[in-house]
């Protein structure tokens, strides 16, 4: 029998789960495969949020602990301010508590940074990215993320190769709290070993950057595979927390190796990670102009390769 008092314990519990993380949570919680959940789109090139909703649906199977927007992934280049929103609600909504979402900017301007910062605070973003913009001196830079960090009242993820001077400025903001990794490894050695005790450094590429600075104290990284092979996510992120090395290296030359090598083109492409969305009932290939999509030729060798991988049953 549900009592007054249960149902009261209940709702305080469903509410604290789903209440966005403080920016020191944020950096304990964050372990484990992010799922960095791409644009897609129809055939008319209009957003395809119903399958970017099965992407993070797919992620949820991979046991991803996070789910991420990123300008790269998300094509930021080619949307409008509008639909970065419009993804932004649909990741949020469609995470629905069930992992941290780190919303992100592109190397925008401060003023539109911070419309964003409080745009992803009120739909309940965990983080806000903020890319580092190309223009700015040290002290504007500086001001740029102290900003960001006002606006959001959330976790900041940096983004972009930040120098180690301003870096040291940073790391002094409360909210500052991770560092998305994807740079030379000197300059990332130097960042985890003066900073990594004070933010959640991870992985924004492959496997095999994540196992390269495991050592150094890296817990979580990009998934690209739980975005159509949850069970390669799974297998890989075992084997880590088993501290099975020999396994989790098995898992990036069996699959990374030749999936980012882009077996059989010889690349790896947005166009060719579209289509093995496609090939695998996920989403669509469809990109917008001037970028080519796979033809239908193409996308015939993406699934013989699917089910050479063992990925999609032969």
């Amino acid at each position: 029998m549900t009592t007054r008092r249960t149902f009261l314990a209940v709702s305080a519990a469903s509410a604290l789960a789903a209440a966005p993380a403080t920016p020191a949570q944020f950096r304990e919680r964050l372990a484990g495969p992010i799922c960095s959940v791409p644009t897609v789109y129809k055939e008319d090139r209009s957003l395809d949020l119903e399958s970017f909703r099965r992407i993070i649906e797919t992620g949820v199977k991979a046991g991803c602990v996070a789910f991420a927007l990123t300008s790269g992934n998300n094509q930021y280049d080619r949307l409008s301010y509008d639909e970065i929103k419009q993804l932004t609600r649909t990741l949020i909504e469609g995470v629905a508590g069930r992992g941290l979402t780190i919303a992100a900017t592109g190397p925008w301007w401060t003023g539109q940074v911070v419309d964003y910062a409080k745009f992803a605070r009120d739909l309940g973003a965990d983080a806000v990215q903020v890319q580092l913009p190309a223009q700015g001196d040290a002290a504007s830079l500086l001001e740029h993320f102290r900003a960001a960090a006002r606006a959001a009242g959330r976790a900041i993820v940096l983004h972009g190769q930040v120098p180690i001077p301003l870096l040291r400025k940073l790391v002094e903001i409360d909210e500052i709290s991770a560092y998305k990794e994807e740079y030379p490894a000197l300059y990332s050695r130097e960042v985890f070993e003066e900073f990594g005790k004070r933010i959640n450094i991870f992985a924004g590429g492959q496997k095999g950057n994540f196992i390269t600075f495991w050592p150094y104290g890296m817990r979580a990284y990009y998934s690209t595979f739980s975005t159509f092979a949850p069970k390669v996510t799974r297998e890989f992120w075992s084997a880590i927390q088993a501290h099975d090395l020999d396994r989790a290296g098995r898992a990036v030359t069996r699959y990374d190796v030749p999936f980012f090598r882009g077996t059989p083109f010889g690349a790896w492409t947005h166009a060719y990670w579209r289509a093995t969305l496609e090939v695998h009932g996920i989403a669509k290939r469809f990109l917008r102009q001037p970028e080519v999509p796979f033809d239908d030729a193409q996308v015939a060798k993406v699934r013989d390769f699917q089910k050479q991988l063992g990925l999609l049953e032969a």
